[in-house]
């Protein structure tokens, strides 16, 4: 394959990955605009909004942890282009029974934590990909193209799912998202490729083989220097992304005042922070190759910006500093993939990111939940805003101590550069 090929195709995984992650994550988070028409159709109360929506929003992260704990060793073996396939296939159906059987509040919930099982292999196989395709001096930028995505699908889904929950339901809502996924498979089995050499290697085909080197690639991962530090910080912050995330649209409903119509825009605008962001703090680490001074900068950044939120009340000013909020939080995941591709081996590339991201976004769950209890208990969202202020200042100062392990990724290299 010639230099200009395997750009052009490097460029196609790229756009791939933007995709799969934008419409995983709509799939995902749709949940946090449904919530006060869920809440409405099961007649809850204030209280019941937010400790019920919070389960609703938070058992999603236990099956995601625990998925990308015990799955993603199996994807170091099959390649990111399976995960992949299998990821979206998996949550598609998941989403479309959500809007055929999500009426009872049971079935609901063993839905969501299905959702979480299905979707968390996506990270870790976007990272192995990004690791195989693009060269060192180039990754911090690359995970954030995808990491982007997160944010496209904040900014998208008031502005796209509200009004179809409004001109239909909430459960048609589920199952437009499901014919989505479906749709999305088409360009990803035609053109998704694992590396530049093509499909990944595997030693052993036989699944139940496989399985059983899944605890083997676990201890291996375990010793990757500075995961632990990583997996610390990461879930630290993680709790304050999802809780803030999740719980936007009733926070300004509720606590700013909001009127369901304001909600369309004022829900997504805070969101083109973390476009920026993701631009600024991604250029500043490739340059620099300091990232993880660079993350814990951003975060104490994130803390200052939330404090301003608990002394701001209009509704302009409000948008405004949430969106510094999400400007400051939007380089942790993509620097977090960047370091740890640093200090990785690619064969165990998909493990330590499944244990990076499925400790974190597990234990994360309890952001949602605690939240959403802590505005149940007081009667008011603005409550939760101190912890989640000490929750980044821990986090900067455990990602900060990383900087013992970095490896520079900024110097010269080709395409799947190997580490």
């Amino acid at each position: 394959m010639d230099l200009r090929e395997r750009q052009r195709k490097a460029a196609i995984v790229a756009v791939l990955l933007f995709l799969a992650v934008l419409v995983g994550y709509l799939a995902r988070v749709s949940i946090s605009v449904a919530i006060p028409f869920v809440a409405e159709d099961f007649g809850w109360t204030s209280a019941q909004t937010g400790s019920l929506g919070g389960v609703l929003l938070g058992v999603f992260l236990l099956g995601y942890g625990l998925s990308n704990i015990f799955l993603s060793p199996l994807v170091d073996c099959y390649g990111p282009r399976k995960g992949i396939l299998l990821a979206v296939t998996s949550w598609s159906v998941v989403t479309l029974l959500t809007g055929l059987v999500g009426m009872y509040y049971s079935v609901f919930v063993l839905l969501r934590i299905s959702l979480g099982l299905t979707q968390g292999v996506l990270f870790p196989s976007a990272s192995r990909a990004t690791q195989a395709w693009y060269p060192a001096r180039m990754r911090s930028r690359m995970n954030s193209l995808y990491h982007s995505s997160t944010g496209m699908s904040n900014l998208l889904s008031p502005l796209l799912l509200i009004p179809l929950i409004m001109a239909t339901d909430w459960n048609f809502m589920f199952i437009v998202l499901a014919a989505i996924g479906f749709i999305l498979l088409v360009p990803i089995w035609r053109f998704l490729q694992d590396t530049p050499e093509g499909p990944v290697p595997c030693e052993e085909r036989r699944l139940k083989v496989n399985i059983g080197k899944v605890w083997r690639n676990l201890r291996e991962a375990i010793k990757v220097k500075g995961l632990t530090t990583l997996i610390a910080a990461q879930t630290l912050e993680t709790q304050v992304w999802w809780g803030l995330s999740l719980w936007l649209p009733t926070f300004l409903l509720l606590a700013r005042g909001f009127t369901s119509d304001e909600l369309v825009w004022a829900a997504s605008l805070p969101y083109l922070g973390n476009f920026a962001g993701l631009a600024v703090g991604s250029y500043l680490s490739d340059r620099t190759g300091r990232r993880a001074t660079v993350t814990a900068a951003f975060l104490l950044m994130a803390a200052v910006s939330i404090l301003l939120v608990t002394q701001t009340h209009g509704k302009m000013e409000v948008v405004f500093v949430l969106g510094m909020v999400f400007f400051f939080l939007a380089v942790m995941g993509p620097n977090v993939f960047t370091m740890l591709q640093g200090t990785c081996r690619s064969k165990l590339t998909c493990t330590a990111t499944g244990l990076v991201n499925g400790v974190s976004n597990g234990v994360g769950a309890l952001g949602p939940i605690l939240f959403g209890s802590i505005a149940a208990a007081t009667g008011t969202y603005d409550a939760s805003l101190p912890l989640m202020i000490a929750l980044l200042v821990a986090s900067a100062v455990v990602v900060y101590r990383f900087r013992v392990y970095e490896v520079p990724l900024h110097g010269p290299g080709g395409p799947g550069q190997g580490l």
